[in-house]
C-alpha cells in the first residue's frame, strides 16, 4: 500500500507540539507519533507583549529535535504554524527570523480566520458525523488562548464566523489581580465573560436559537479528564458542564493537575474554558456539546492532504468562504442579486483571459469575494463606497483567507470605483506583485461591474469568448442597454491597459 508521511508543528501559547502523520487513499489520514513540550509562551507574550531571547532558544532547540525526530520517520513533508502569542509579540519578526537561523525552519505565521479555518478543517479526521450535525443549527466553539471563535451552520451552509477576545489566556491575564480572592474571582470571570457573550447574541444571534454545539481545541480535551465517572466520549450536555463547574471551583490547579495528568499550565485553563462552555450554551439554548478531539495540526494534515489530491472530502470548503462572505454583504445590506451577478461576470471573465492575466486559482477566489463585497461600502455612504468598503473590509475577519489576502480584497473594492495610483505612489504600501494583482483582479471587476451598471440583470443568455486580442462579450437582450455600453466602453480602455487584451461588447436583440 502506497502512504505519504507528513509532519505539522505548532509554536501555540502554551505548548510546541508537533504530529506525524500516515496518508493514503484506503486508510485516509492516521496519526502514528506525536510530541509535546509544554511551556509559558502566552503567559510571556500576553503579560509583556513580546518574547525573550530565552525562550526563542528553548523553542528552536525544541524545533531542532523535533527535525531529529521527522528524520527517524524519513518525513519530508511538514508544516510549522505559529499562533497568537508570536503573531501578537511586538517583536514577532526577531522571533521568526531568529527561529529561522537556529533551526532553518520558515514558520508560517497564521492570522486569526485562518487558524480557526484549519482548526475547523480539522474536524474531518474526528469520530463526530459532523455532516449530519449541521444539518440544524449549530455553532462550532473554538477556545484558544488569546481569544474565542464562533462559526454558525445551518442547513450544512456557514453563514457567520466570529472572534470574541475572551481566550484562557488571555482572561487570567487581565484578572490577575483578583485571582487570590477565590470568591470574589470566580464572580468576577463569570461576569466578564458573559458581558462578551451577550454582545455577540445580541449583535450576531439575536433570537435565532442554536441545536448543537461541536466544541473543538485542547480545552474541551482538559475537561474530559476532570469527569471519569461520567465516561464522556463524544458529547456532554448541560448538567454535567455544570457538574465540571462545581468540581473545578472547589479544586486547585494543583490539585487538578496532580490528580488528572495535566501540566498546572493546562490545569489554570480549565476555569475560564468551562465557565466560556457554560455560559455559552445557557446563551444558545443547546442541550449538547459534541466533543471533538482535533487540534491546528489535524487540520494541518487535512489541508496537505486535500491540496495534494491525497484523499478525497464530501464537504466543501470552497463553499464554506464564499457562504460566510455573502453573509457579510448581508450584514451590510449589499444588493444580494445584483453582487452574485457581477461575481459570476466577474469569474467567468478571469476564467476567459487566464492567458493574458496568468494569475492563479486563489486569485479567482479573491476576485470572487472582491466583487460580492465590491458594494458594501454604500452602507456607511453613498458618496465614498470605494473607501469605505475597503475601511469594512480591513475591520472584518473573513474565514479562509490571510490578513495580507483580506488586504487585497479591501483593495480591490477601493480600486474598482477610485483611480488606481502608478506603482511608484504604492511602492512602500504593496510589494510589485501585490500591485499587479490588485490592478489585474479591479480591472476584471470593474468591467463586471459595468455589465450590470443598472443592477437590472438585462441579459437573458450571454457568451463571453476570446478571439485573438479581443474579448467578445455577447448579451442577448430585449432592453435598452445604453447605460451599460456607455460605461463598459470606459471600463474596457482600463481593461485593454492592464491586461493587454481589448473588451468588445456586442448586443444581440431579442424581441
Amino acid at each position: 500500500m502506497r502512504y505519504s508521511s507528513y509532519a505539522a508543528i505548532v509554536i501555540g501559547s502554551k505548548n510546541l507540539l508537533m504530529k506525524i502523520y500516515e496518508i493514503s487513499q484506503a486508510n485516509g489520514i492516521r496519526e502514528i507519533d506525536r510530541v509535546c513540550h509544554e511551556y509559558e509562551l502566552g503567559k510571556e507574550a500576553y503579560g509583556t507583549g513580546r518574547i525573550s531571547f530565552p525562550q526563542i532558544e528553548e523553542i528552536s532547540d525544541v524545533l531542532n529535535r523535533f527535525l531529529q525526530k521527522m528524520k527517524e520517520y524519513d518525513v519530508k513533508e511538514y508544516q510549522c504554524y505559529a499562533t497568537s502569542a508570536i503573531r501578537n509579540a511586538k517583536n514577532q519578526l526577531s522571533v521568526l527570523n531568529q527561529i529561522k537561523i537556529r533551526t532553518g525552519i520558515d514558520v508560517q505565521m497564521l492570522s486569526n480566520s485562518e487558524l480557526r479555518f484549519l482548526m475547523y478543517k480539522g474536524i474531518q479526521v474526528s469520530e463526530i458525523d459532523f455532516d449530519r450535525i449541521i444539518e440544524k443549527n449549530t455553532a462550532i466553539l473554538d477556545i484558544g488562548s488569546g481569544s474565542v471563535q464562533v462559526s454558525l451552520f445551518d442547513k450544512q451552509a456557514l453563514y457567520l464566523t466570529q472572534n470574541m477576545a475572551i481566550g484562557t489566556v488571555k482572561i487570567l491575564e487581565i484578572l490577575e489581580s483578583v485571582e487570590h480572592n477565590a470568591l470574589d474571582y470566580i464572580s468576577v470571570m463569570e461576569e466578564y465573560i458573559q458581558y462578551e457573550i451577550d454582545m455577540f447574541r445580541n449583535t450576531y444571534l439575536k433570537d435565532k436559537a442554536i441545536k448543537n454545539v461541536v466544541a473543538i481545541g485542547d480545552e474541551i480535551k482538559n475537561l474530559k479528564k476532570i469527569v471519569p465517572e461520567l465516561n464522556p466520549s463524544l458529547t456532554l450536555n448541560y448538567e454535567e458542564i455544570c457538574y465540571i463547574f462545581k468540581k473545578i471551583k472547589k479544586a486547585s490547579y494543583q490539585d487538578l493537575a496532580v490528580k488528572y495528568g495535566m501540566s498546572i499550565e493546562d490545569a489554570r485553563m480549565t476555569l475560564p474554558s468551562v465557565i466560556i462552555y457554560k455560559k455559552f450554551l445557557e446563551l444558545s439554548k443547546a442541550d449538547t456539546v459534541y466533543i471533538c478531539d482535533t487540534d491546528l495540526c489535524d487540520g494541518s494534515v487535512v489541508d496537505y492532504a486535500l491540496k495534494t489530491n491525497k484523499i478525497k472530502i464530501k464537504h466543501d470548503y470552497y463553499k464554506d468562504i464564499i457562504a460566510s462572505v455573502k453573509y457579510i454583504g448581508k450584514r451590510y445590506r449589499s444588493n444580494k442579486v445584483h453582487a452574485e451577478y457581477v461575481s459570476e461576470l466577474a469569474c467567468e471573465i478571469f476564467d476567459r483571459t487566464v492567458k493574458y492575466h496568468g494569475l492563479s486559482k486563489r486569485d479567482r477566489l479573491i476576485l470572487e469575494i472582491s466583487a460580492i463585497l465590491h458594494d458594501i461600502g454604500k452602507y456607511v455612504n453613498m458618496n465614498q463606497p470605494g473607501q469605505n468598503g475597503y475601511q469594512l473590509i480591513i475591520s472584518t475577519e473573513i474565514m479562509g483567507i490571510s490578513h495580507r489576502e483580506r488586504q487585497e480584497v479591501a483593495n480591490v473594492v477601493r480600486y474598482n470605483t477610485e483611480f488606481l495610483p502608478e506603482t511608484d505612489q504604492l511602492e512602500s504600501v504593496f510589494l510589485r506583485e501585490e500591485y499587479l494583482r490588485i490592478a489585474k483582479l479591479s480591472a476584471i471587476l470593474r468591467l463586471a461591474n459595468a455589465l450590470d451598471r443598472g443592477h437590472g440583470q438585462k441579459y437573458r443568455e450571454r457568451s463571453i469568448v476570446r478571439k485573438g486580442k479581443e474579448l467578445i462579450i455577447t448579451v442577448e437582450s430585449d432592453q435598452d442597454i445604453t447605460l451599460e455600453i456607455s460605461l463598459f466602453e470606459k471600463k474596457a480602455k482600463y481593461f485593454n491597459e492592464i491586461l493587454g487584451v481589448k473588451p468588445v461588447l456586442r448586443q444581440k436583440r431579442v424581441f
